[in-house]
């Protein structure tokens, strides 16, 4: 288990391999009783990658549930979680901000046994959240928004005890995917200055055209898209797919820099959007990567998802 947990609500236990949710029953306001709640948060941070735990319950009655937190914002309290019994469903992707919104669901809670360990594995990829139970694939679903690195946690309901064993958390380099025209002097730019710019933000970039293996173009394109954490676009020639791929950012809310030469004329569709203009000299190359260098700042840092 991870080291250090702390409690936003709710009371636990937690010993070198074993963190157990101390279940009862509560009362809540206007003298109303129910199942005990827990937010519990660790020190582990998380912007990608895989969170995996083993989860068993003492009991289970309805609302009986335990999720892994995967994004959780201390100010707001607001969060994204996945896993066991959400919503009334034996698997469940839903975040919380003063209501809950279910984003995927599946399966008959009755089907939720005790003392059952589940093996518990989460994958988060730009927006792309996947739930395994012993490995098997439950759930698939793109987020209708971005998430900043934020720590992580568990979320768990229960009138009887929860107990979570090796909760842990493999980080994965965050993707940012580059779409421009594939041709000189676009080549340079990719080469020497977006790529130089995102390794400082220690981000794996990839261009639309090194993507390889068989499948359809599209189809590689749309799941890169989605899998990233950030997007750049190079719009200074009038590429069609180039602006296809810039509308599916926006309709996915993803953080969308846009850089193209002086002097473009950008289209009516694209020209409200803050473009980052450069110029194609020695001395325009440090403009652009000081430019980037704070777009890609403050699209790492966004907080700005709306439930």
């Amino acid at each position: 288990m991870t080291s250090n947990w702390t409690s936003i609500f709710g009371e636990y236990t937690l010993t070198k391999d074993v963190l157990t949710f101390k279940g009862k029953v509560q009362e809540y306001d206007k003298g109303q009783k129910g199942a005990a709640i827990a937010n519990l948060i660790c020190d582990q941070y998380f912007g990608g990658g895989k969170i995996t735990a083993e989860v068993s319950f003492k009991k289970v009655n309805y609302p009986t549930a335990c999720e892994i937190i995967i994004y959780f914002d201390p100010q707001t309290k607001n969060f994204v979680s996945v896993g066991l019994g959400g919503a009334g469903s034996m698997y469940s992707i839903r975040s919380f901000a003063g209501n809950w919104t279910n984003h995927s669901l599946t399966g008959e809670y009755s089907n939720l046994k005790p003392n059952k360990v589940y093996k518990l594995e989460v994958e988060f990829k730009g927006s792309t959240v996947t739930l395994k139970v012993d490995d098997i694939t439950i759930l698939v679903t793109i987020l209708p928004y971005n998430l900043p690195i934020s720590q992580t946690g568990l979320w768990c309901q229960s009138e009887y005890d929860i107990i979570v064993k090796n909760f842990t958390v493999k980080k994965e380099t965050p993707k940012a995917f580059v779409v421009m025209q594939f041709s000189s002097p676009y080549n340079e730019l990719y080469e020497d200055v977006i790529k130089k710019v995102c390794k400082e933000f220690d981000l794996n970039v990839i261009r639309a055209d090194e993507t390889y293996g068989p499948g359809l173009i599209l189809a590689d394109i749309v799941k890169q898209i989605n899998e990233s954490r950030l997007i750049i676009a190079e719009i200074s020639q009038s590429n069609p797919n180039v602006f296809y791929e810039v509308g599916y950012f926006h309709a996915l809310n993803k953080p969308t820099i846009l850089i193209a030469e002086k002097a473009t004329k950008l289209p009516f569709d694209v020209s409200p959007f803050r473009t980052l203009f450069y110029e194609n000299t020695i001395a325009g190359k440090q403009k652009i990567e000081d430019g980037l260098r704070k777009h890609i700042g403050a699209a790492l840092s966004d907080r700005d998802w709306n439930l």
